[in-house]
């Protein structure tokens, strides 16, 4: 590699650890302040480059906003088990387990820029109709098939009684999603996290407990 290509792949490297810093810095400035108290001076400011220098990288506040929902699309479905895992699961778990295990699996892959894009699009999907199609999309009906998947994989294996398996799906998740908003509280220090992740607890347990087969 020549010395003028050395150099190139070296400003392409620090072209992206800047972007990236400039979303991360973005999602924590759009959800503790709101996206439209959030100058683009501010966000460059904070990063520490010039207010110039981040139009380099992103056309305007909104593109910066975007390409945050983007990350959120991309990366939410990932923070819980695949399908498949949930085969494996299955074979050696409980559904009260598996439960548990989603609920740990995704706290322990959710990042800080995840949970502020979280914070921003419940947010802003009041006036924002990106916003509110992420919710809808991503924090409503996608985790609500994932779900509806894995209760139609443990009645199929007959480990749960019969159910409506869709509406489980959905009271399952709009429950979740209450509790994930105290989640996100609790990293910011504004709950308590151990009640917090008690209550989810207790709340899969309740749900796993109606669909529990009973005892002939």
């Amino acid at each position: 590699m020549s010395a003028i290509d050395s150099q190139n792949v070296q400003k392409r490297k620090r072209g992206i650890k800047t972007k990236n810093r400039i979303l991360e810095i973005s999602a924590g400035l759009f959800a503790c302040k709101g996206y439209d108290s959030v100058s683009v001076y501010e966000i460059a400011d904070a990063v520490g480059i010039k207010e110039s220098s981040l139009y380099n990288h992103f056309k305007s506040k909104a593109d910066v906003l975007d390409a945050l929902f983007d990350i959120f699309r991309e990366n939410t479905p990932k923070t819980r088990p695949s399908d498949s895992d949930l085969d494996k699961m299955l074979m050696i778990m409980q559904p009260e387990e598996i439960f548990k295990n989603i609920v740990f699996h995704v706290g322990n892959r959710v990042s800080d820029t995840l949970t502020n894009i979280a914070m921003i699009i419940n947010y802003e999907k009041f006036r924002n109709q990106k916003a509110a199609e992420m919710y809808y999309k991503y924090v409503v009906n996608e985790p609500a098939d994932y779900y509806e998947r894995l209760i139609s994989k443990m009645a199929a294996r007959g480990i749960i009684k019969p159910v409506d398996v869709r509406l489980f799906a959905e009271q399952y998740n709009y429950v979740s999603i209450a509790l994930t908003k105290e989640y996100f509280m609790a990293k910011n220090g504004f709950a308590d996290m151990e009640s917090v992740v008690r209550y989810m607890v207790k709340t899969l347990n309740f749900f796993c407990g109606l669909m529990k087969k009973q005892k002939v």
